[in-house]
């Protein structure tokens, strides 16, 4: 929800344009070490928590990717002159409500493993990891929480014509995440599925949670 807010108040001010970039870096990452951890979960016969905490990082790259490329070819289609900004706001909100709260479920998931692994390695990075995990959760609970009543009413508040291209919008947006996060999804796969037999047991990629997400967006 920050971005939300500062994207519509402000025209994506400086430090909400940071956050764009460090989200869809973040989806780019989270996309490769899931397909590298599900890559090695597929090698080793591993079922279960580990699994399921691979795949559900899959569906954070994905949410937060189609939650920045919302943003982006809004502001893009708004600058151009091609919608209205009844469709800007149409947009983020939809991409508030719907991705917003698919990073919070995903992301839970994600959040868990990551303590599950700092507990376990007891590393440097991998504790950062895990303490960047729990803070952007809780932000983004609460974003979305003081957001919510806002962006429906936001929503709510459009016209049919300039919903109905925030829809087309939104769709364009999950169709070019698709193939970014796939891309870097089978790259991590196919790391994971040429390693050796020995540099299979060394451990599983940890990703990151982007949890900016959001309208105003990944708030911080």
């Amino acid at each position: 929800m920050f971005l939300l807010q500062t994207t519509l108040s402000g025209l994506l001010p400086i430090f909400a344009l940071l956050m764009l970039v460090l989200t869809f870096a973040i989806s780019i990452w989270n996309a490769y070490a899931s397909g590298f951890n599900i890559g090695m979960c597929r090698k080793n016969n591993i079922e279960g928590f580990q699994k399921y905490a691979s795949y559900s990082g899959l569906g954070l790259a994905f949410a937060g990717m189609t939650y920045v490329l919302v943003i982006v070819l809004s502001i893009i289609g708004y600058y151009a002159g091609y919608v209205t900004i009844g469709t800007v706001q149409a947009a983020l909100s939809i991409n508030f409500l719907v991705f917003g709260l698919m990073i919070i479920g995903f992301g839970l998931m994600v959040t868990i493993q990551s303590i599950l692994i700092a507990a376990q390695r007891k590393s440097f990075w991998s504790i950062l990891i895990a303490i960047w995990n729990i803070f952007a959760m809780i932000v983004d609970i609460a974003s979305y929480i003081s957001g919510f009543k806002e962006a429906t009413s936001m929503l709510g508040g459009q016209n049919r014509r300039d919903q109905g291209n925030a829809v087309i919008i939104v769709l364009i947006a999950v169709l070019i995440s698709f193939f970014i996060v796939h891309a870097a999804y089978r790259f991590g796969l196919n790391k994971a599925m040429g390693n050796s037999q020995g540099q299979q047991q060394g451990g599983q990629q940890q990703g990151g949670y982007g949890g900016f997400k959001n309208e105003r967006v990944r708030q911080f």
